[in-house]
Order: structure tokens, then C-alpha cells, then sequence
């Protein structure tokens, strides 16, 4: 049933020796010859012929433990990347979904949902080989991420709805699914929480002892028990549901008039800030386009306070000091300062600020939302800019971070070897060409005052006029007062 390479082992020494991890390519490269099927063509060809380049399959090999456990585990995987068509070009959500349906057929559930667990798994290798190869653009590396995430969620959520109406009955609403955070905005890292909001129509009654409440919160419970239940093949994603009105403390499942009391009596500022990524994922998208069009003056109030303002600078601050902590504020590349988070904060804020007037900017992608600050000169040309670099750069740090093993890591490593391995990675002759780049980039938002993207602020403030080039008296980077809530906002970033 299996043959060995028909090499000899000086093939795979030269290989391995050539990598940036030459003893786990050695012992993927072997696992996979032992292993590899009679019916496939040679191993050696496929590798060297690899639609990609060898380079490029070589260079996963070494850098994704995960990866290399995954086509060790599953050789078929590595025949199935070895089609063109497969690893060449980008793939939209209904090439996803359709490949998906042929390898569950109708038993998406069966073995603890395992089709969708081998199905996502392959799918994490060829993404994370195309970032690699350099061939994918953030968009695309992070939108695919987003993708899997979103068919996973859907096709679990019809499973159990489906599960449960034959079961109870069907209530007479709609029941929806909202994504916050980067799954929100399109924008997921290769281990990403995925945050969601479990939202239902209308109350009523299924039966005199069973009300529309208790049926939508066990099916949230339902739905996330098949998230959280571990697994051999893996898991699908971690779903964070602390976001919600009231967090652990409240239930998994409101509905549109319980949102909108909370919302509207005791919503909190970081809540604003977190809404502005909300989309629907799942159910019904018209609940999910209700929800936001109700809660559109909460999330994007026409006139911001300098409370508000003050409250969310102070957010920033506490998310340094008590989640990132000062030892690892340079290397942090998500939380510490100049990261991810601080120009995604940097973004938000001015969509907060600008959005009720310019609707256009009621967008969840960061990216796209920095596009449209541009088109209002909220920032000038030379800081969008830079902005855009910093931003694309800190990501494809993180993701080359996480791609090892598919951990929620962020932290640069200190080791001067690890250091080493990740700039040439990522394609630097050296640590200290790396380190200088990553420095110029997290130096573009250093501290209070060294940004104009903030000089709109004092004029929201003051007026409703277009603003104008003045630094603003509340700097969002000015943070001298912290508010408790940071430490679950951060969760959100």
C-alpha cells in the first residue's frame, strides 16, 4: 500500500540542510516517504516540481511545526496542494464552501464534525504556504482566514438549528450571529479568537414552559459546545462570547429589544468601539442589518463628548500597563507600542469620532477604513502612508509568529538564534535589518502628540466643520487616567 522514496536519503539531507530547520524538514521528509501512497505520483517529483517552487514547500516545512505534523498526518493533503489550480491563486467562499460539500456530503456533524476539522485543516496548510511563498497579500492571507472561520460557524450553527427545530419545534423570529473583533473586519490571524453575539427577534413562547429565550440560549450553548469540545484532528476556533451585554455574567442569547435596553441604558465606551466591527456571520442577515441600523447612533453618536474621548485614551493605557506590561512593550507586536492594536486604535477612534456624519467610514475592515480617513484628509497622505506599511508589516510579523504552531502569540522573540530565524523568515538578510525595520515601523506611532491623524479630535469637538491641520487639546495617545474595562477590551483586539 506504501512505498519508500525512491531516493536515496542524501536527497532529503540536502533538502533539510538547506533549511531554516533542517532536522524538522529532515523528519517530515522522511515520515512522508514511509507514509506516502503507492497510487500517488512520486514524492520526489511532486516536490520538485511543486506548482510553487520546492522553495517554497521546503520553506513550510521548516517554519510550521503544525503544518509539517498536518502532511505527515495526511499525505493526501500535500498531493492535493500539488494540483495548480489549488495553491496559484486565491479562493473565494464559494470555491470553499462547494469543496467543503464534497468532502462532508450531508454528514457535516458525523465524528464530532470531523469532515469540517480535515477540511479546515488543509485549508490552514495552503493558506499558510501561500503567505509563505509570498504570493498571497495581507488582504487575502487574512480574508481566507475569515472565510474558514465563517463557514465553519454556519455550517455548525445549521447543523444544531436544524438539530433543534426538529426537536422543540421552530419559534416564530429570527435568530442571528455577529462577529466582532478581526473576524468582524475580515481581518483574522492564523490563531485568532473568533468573537461572537448570539441575537434572537423577538420573545414569545414555543410551548407554556419553553419560551423563545430558553430555546435560543441552548442553542447558543449547543453551538459552542461543538467549538470547545477537543479533538485528534484539531479544533475548529476558539469562540470568545465575553463581548456580549453584560459579558460571563449575561445571557448568551438576546433579543433585538434586549439589546437595544441595554445598548441604550448602560452600554460602555470600549462597547461603541467593539460594535464598530459587528457583522452578521451567521443566520438570518437581515437581523443582523437591523441590529446595526437600530444601534447606529449608539455606535457613531453624531456629537462625542470629550468624556468620551478622554475614556477611550484611557482604554489604551490600561491595556499597556496591565495586560502587555512594560518588559514586553517593544517586543509585543499586536498590544505593545507602535503594534497592530495602536493603529487599529488610531483608525477606530476616528471612525467613532467622523462616522455619523461620513457614512462611508462605518466599515469594519481596518484597512478599508484607513482608505477612507484618507478621502476626508483626516490624515495626511505621508501618515496614511506609513500607517499602511507599518500596519501590513506588524501583520505579516505576527502571522509569521503564529504560523509555527498556531498559537495566539505576538512577542518578538529576545533570543538572538529565534530572532534570526524569524527575519530571514520573512525574507531579511539579517536580525539587525529586521529589527531596524520593525523599529522605523513601531517608531511611526511613538507617544503622545507624534501623530496628526489625531488633529481631528479638538475640532469634533469644538465644531462640526471639516478638520484642519491644528493638534488637537485631547491627544486619543495621551493616556493618564485608565478605566477597568480595558482589560476585557482587549480580548476584543
Amino acid at each position: 500500500m506504501f512505498r519508500v522514496m525512491d531516493r536515496s536519503d542524501r536527497w532529503i539531507k540536502e533538502k533539510a540542510a538547506a533549511s531554516l530547520d533542517s532536522a524538522q524538514v529532515e523528519t517530515a521528509l522522511c515520515r512522508l516517504s514511509e507514509t506516502w501512497p503507492l497510487t500517488a505520483p512520486p514524492i520526489v517529483d511532486l516536490i520538485e516540481q511543486f506548482s510553487l517552487g520546492e522553495a517554497a514547500l521546503l520553506h513550510l516545512l521548516a517554519l510550521s511545526s503544525i503544518c509539517a505534523t498536518r502532511l505527515m498526518r495526511q499525505p493526501e493533503i500535500l498531493i492535493w496542494l500539488g494540483q495548480p489550480e489549488v495553491c496559484l491563486a486565491a479562493r473565494g467562499y464559494a470555491q470553499m464552501a462547494g469543496d467543503l460539500r464534497t468532502l462532508a456530503g450531508d454528514s457535516i456533524a458525523s465524528e464530532n464534525f470531523r469532515a469540517l476539522r480535515l477540511w479546515k485543516s488543509r485549508e490552514m496548510v495552503r493558506i499558510a504556504l501561500r503567505e509563505l511563498a509570498n504570493v498571497a497579500p495581507l488582504e487575502e492571507t487574512t480574508g481566507e482566514l475569515s472565510q474558514i472561520a465563517e463557514i465553519c460557524i454556519r455550517r455548525v450553527f445549521e447543523h444544531c438549528n436544524a438539530e433543534f427545530r426538529q426537536r422543540h419545534g421552530s419559534p416564530n423570529t429570527e435568530f442571528t450571529i455577529l462577529a466582532l473583533g478581526k473576524l468582524g473586519g475580515a481581518e483574522l490571524n492564523h490563531s485568532s479568537d473568533v468573537d461572537l453575539i448570539f441575537l434572537y427577534g423577538e420573545e414569545g413562547q414555543l410551548s407554556p414552559r419553553f419560551s423563545y429565550h430558553e430555546f435560543f440560549n441552548r442553542l447558543a450553548e449547543k453551538f459552542l459546545e461543538a467549538f470547545s469540545t477537543p479533538d485528534p484532528q484539531g479544533s475548529l476556533f476558539r469562540v470568545d462570547v465575553r463581548l456580549r451585554p453584560e459579558g460571563s455574567a449575561g445571557p448568551l442569547a438576546r433579543s433585538l429589544e434586549s439589546m437595544e435596553h441595554y445598548y441604550g441604558g448602560f452600554g460602555e465606551t470600549w462597547e461603541r468601539l467593539a460594535l464598530i466591527k459587528a457583522r452578521g456571520v451567521g443566520g438570518s442577515r437581515e437581523l443582523a442589518y437591523e441590529f446595526l441600523r437600530q444601534h447606529q447612533p449608539f455606535i457613531y453618536p453624531k456629537n462625542p463628548t470629550p468624556d468620551l474621548l478622554e475614556e477611550i485614551a484611557n482604554i489604551k493605557r490600561r491595556i499597556e500597563r496591565d495586560v502587555v506590561g512594560q518588559e514586553n512593550l517593544g517586543r509585543d507586536v499586536k498590544l505593545g507600542r507602535g503594534g497592530i492594536r495602536e493603529i487599529e486604535f488610531v483608525v477606530q477612534t476616528l471612525q467613532f469620532i467622523h462616522g455619523a456624519r461620513h457614512t462611508f467610514l462605518q466599515e469594519p475592515s481596518t484597512l478599508k477604513a484607513l482608505r477612507g480617513l484618507a478621502q476626508l484628509e483626516l490624515i495626511p497622505p505621508n501618515e496614511i502612508v506609513g500607517l499602511d506599511r507599518a500596519y501590513r508589516f506588524l501583520r505579516r510579523t505576527e502571522h509569521r509568529l503564529q504560523i509555527e504552531a498556531e498559537q495566539q502569540t505576538h512577542t518578538i522573540p529576545a533570543t538572538p538564534e529565534h530572532l534570526r530565524r524569524l527575519a530571514l523568515s520573512l525574507g531579511f538578510g539579517s536580525r539587525e535589518e529586521f529589527t531596524s525595520k520593525g523599529r522605523a515601523a513601531r517608531t511611526f506611532l511613538p507617544g503622545p502628540g507624534r501623530l496628526s491623524a489625531s488633529c481631528g479630535l479638538s475640532c469634533s469637538l469644538n465644531s462640526q466643520r471639516r478638520p484642519t491641520r491644528t493638534r488637537p487639546s485631547i491627544n486619543l495617545l495621551d493616556s493618564s487616567k485608565l478605566t477597568d474595562c480595558a482589560v476585557c477590551f482587549s480580548n476584543y483586539w
